[in-house]
């Protein structure tokens, strides 16, 4: 593996802390470091209110099935090199200073004090002391920050902390939302084999403040191994691997239990055979050899797949919510970070910075009903995130025509200032709540959720670099920097970088916006979730098929449809192959159709294919203006607005919209503006996947 320099900003390595969720509604994260003492206005840190209503607490119904099973059909796959968060990750190992100012470092210590407005408690419900405070202050050792420097790696799951002590700090213990696990000592939770930089430790040594690539703070001296200058080279050039299934035990040959696997985990590894990984890892009891079944862990980075979506949310459904990863539990950004980071994804430690990874929507003035019909038309399943303050959900897709999310989650407000709890990992609807007469609905998830964001699976040059590929093969053109060149030297830009909506994504999508969504290729049928392949750059497809009705004419060629079931004669497009894909579709369902006669009915009628026209309530040229989309039998087939209600519907068997997508054909079938007769010929998707 080769590890470019990646330079652990300031502000890359102060945005990381933090979690979700917050004590004015679903429960929210510590605050961000570099905030000083105004970090308790910005992140909802504890303050005393005038509402003496502690608040009492209920429990909500779920409203899905809380298996994976519940979970709508991933509609692509991806895979991503994992280099960009590998690098992230080892860039630790290379620090020789901090690249945080030591004030931003240490806001903790500055910050946590009692106030005339703020008092903090043990868990054993007595206050803190203010004497108690300057003690862990005075053991912190501010003064030799730096002056260690040291590479090291954790040797167990553990804590990060805020402060340089294992006592829990709380913040008025007998309200609903506050108490354990809200220890705002607590900072985030690391696997083992983390890599660290070491600053220095405490007075005490028991404590070592460190720097990763999500977090600065305390760690536990005994917790960490310094590595030396060839250890380090060593991990790097390591293969990794990743855990599957999260607290199932690892044992060395000898079958001596050495550590508990935790989803989110990159471990290195030596070797493998057809049932396990063996590597070395170093412990608190010294370096050991460990053993790991392939069905509890796999080749790093996951395949972005239906399947390991399902076995990763299977493991951790259910799971306890834990405060900045008290008690090794997680947060809803930690829960993120873990769960995503097993596919290479990388992503900042808080919800906010989370919320503002990739393509981000505005929602925030939307009423519930609005933000629902941008999310149902243009969030991606697994790639966009739903962001509120003190909260980040993952979007699941859609199921009954209703959104879903994945979230660790501890509650929502209510109107007596309680919570009614959630608790942890969970599969909820965005309305969940929406029955129980203590919520108000301006407390809903819909309701608070103020943005979405879509990240890209690979890195964004490793999805760049796909996406002009795909392009440079489906259209015989060739892209320089960012520029698409046509083969008679004109040319148009390929990525404008502009953040677009759903009307301007119709109506002025560049080509790179030609997969602003992903296409199910070859999936098998269900509810649509997206309308990929809807986004139409015109420029591109006047240059290849022609941009004039004259021009398209003159391009159009004979295709026989079905020669053993009619034989129809059809006019299709000759450029770029389109009429040949065509005539491969036919060639191939008149065969079928002679195996199966009950095909017939759905494709022996074609209603058109090529015609010079816009569509219907637009200005757009339809796919039928260049003469590469086909509509079978219109008697079998359903489109969005023939229905009353809006509900999706579709007859076309899947063996024919597979024999269409085999050959570069898109299925309208697969929008969630339906159209299950439409066929268009679209075959950089084809080439993408």
């Amino acid at each position: 593996m080769k590890f470019d320099k990646f330079i652990l900003s300031t502000a890359v390595a102060i945005a990381m802390l933090g979690g979700c969720v917050s004590p004015k509604d679903t429960r929210d994260a510590v605050n961000l470091p570099g905030q000083g003492a105004n970090a308790a206005s910005a992140y909802d840190m504890p303050e005393e209110s005038a509402d003496e209503n502690l608040g009492h607490i209920s429990y909500l119904e779920f409203d899905v099935d809380q298996n994976a099973n519940a979970l709508p059909i991933l509609p692509f796959e991806a895979q991503s090199s994992g280099e960009t968060l590998l690098q992230k990750r080892f860039n630790a190992l290379d620090l020789k200073v901090p690249t945080i100012a030591a004030k931003d470092a240490f806001w903790a210590l500055e910050y946590y004090k009692n106030t005339s407005k703020r008092q903090y408690f043990f868990s054993n419900m007595r206050k803190v002391p203010n004497e108690w405070f300057e003690k862990v202050r005075k053991n912190a050792s501010v003064e030799s920050f730096g002056k260690v420097s040291l590479p090291a790696v954790t040797t167990a799951n553990a804590s990060l902390r805020n402060l340089p002590t294992d006592e829990a700090v709380l913040y008025n213990p007998v309200r609903a939302g506050e108490g354990l696990p809200f220890d705002y000592a607590q900072l985030s939770f690391v696997s083992i084999g983390y890599p660290l930089y070491v600053s220095h430790f405490s007075a005490d040594g028991a404590w070592a403040f460190v720097g990763s690539d999500a977090a600065w703070g305390w760690i536990k001296s005994t917790e960490i191994k310094i590595l030396s200058a060839d250890a380090v080279q060593e991990l790097k050039n390591s293969k990794f691997l990743s855990i599957v299934k999260d607290e199932e035990p690892v044992y060395d040959k000898n079958g001596n239990f050495l550590f508990y696997g935790r989803i989110g985990a990159i471990l290195p590894f030596q070797s493998e055979d057809q049932f396990k990984f063996y590597g070395k890892i170093q412990t608190q009891s010294g370096l050991k050899n460990y053993e790991i079944s392939k069905q509890s862990a796999s080749r790093f980075p996951l395949k972005f797949s239906d399947e390991n979506v399902r076995a990763l949310a299977s493991s951790l459904l259910g799971q306890s919510y834990g405060w900045g990863g008290f008690g090794g539990k997680r947060d809803c950004s930690l829960f993120l970070q873990d769960f995503l980071g097993s596919f290479g994804v990388w992503l900042p430690r808080n919800s906010k910075a989370q919320g503002q990874i990739g393509k981000v929507v505005n929602l925030a003035n939307l009423s519930a009903e609005e933000k629902l019909n941008v999310i149902k038309t243009q969030a991606v399943p697994y790639r966009t995130l739903f962001h509120m303050n003190g909260h980040i959900m993952l979007y699941a897709g859609l199921r009954e025509n209703e959104p879903l999310a994945v979230h660790d989650v501890w509650g929502i407000r209510t109107k007596d200032n309680g919570r009614a709890m959630i608790g942890g990992v969970a599969i909820t609807t965005l309305k969940i709540g929406s029955d129980v007469a203590d919520i108000d609905p301006k407390r809903l998830l819909v309701s608070r959720i103020n943005s979405m964001n879509t990240f890209e699976v690979a890195s964004g040059e490793e999805a760049s670099l796909a996406k002009k590929s795909a392009i440079e093969k489906a259209y015989g053109v060739k892209i320089v920097g960012n520029e698409v060149i046509f083969t008679d030297g004109s040319k148009v830009i390929f990525d404008d970088g502009e953040v677009k909506d759903t009307a301007h994504l119709l109506n002025l999508a560049d080509v790179e916006d030609t997969f602003a969504q992903p296409y199910p290729l070859f999936k098998p049928l269900s509810l649509p979730n997206n309308d990929a392949g809807r986004y139409r750059n015109y420029e591109l497809l006047d240059k290849i098929y022609g941009a004039s009705e004259a021009e398209v004419k003159a391009n159009l060629t004979d295709v026989v449809w079905l020669k053993n079931h009619g034989g129809k004669t059809l006019k299709f497009n000759s450029k770029n192959s389109a009429a040949t894909a065509l005539q491969a579709v036919s060639n191939e369902l008149d065969a079928l159709a002679l195996q199966k006669p009950e095909l017939l009915k759905f494709i022996d009628n074609p209603s058109g294919t090529f015609n010079w026209r816009v569509i219907e309530g637009t200005k757009r040229k339809s796919a039928h203006s260049y003469g590469i989309a086909i509509d079978i039998n219109t008697d079998k087939s359903d489109y969005w607005r023939w229905s009353k209600d809006g509900s999706y519907r579709n007859q076309i068997p899947e063996e024919i919209v597979r024999v269409f997508e085999k050959h570069g054909f898109i299925w309208g079938g697969r929008w969630v503006s339906f159209d299950t007769m439409h066929f268009e010929y679209r075959p950089e998707f084809g080439h993408l996947r």
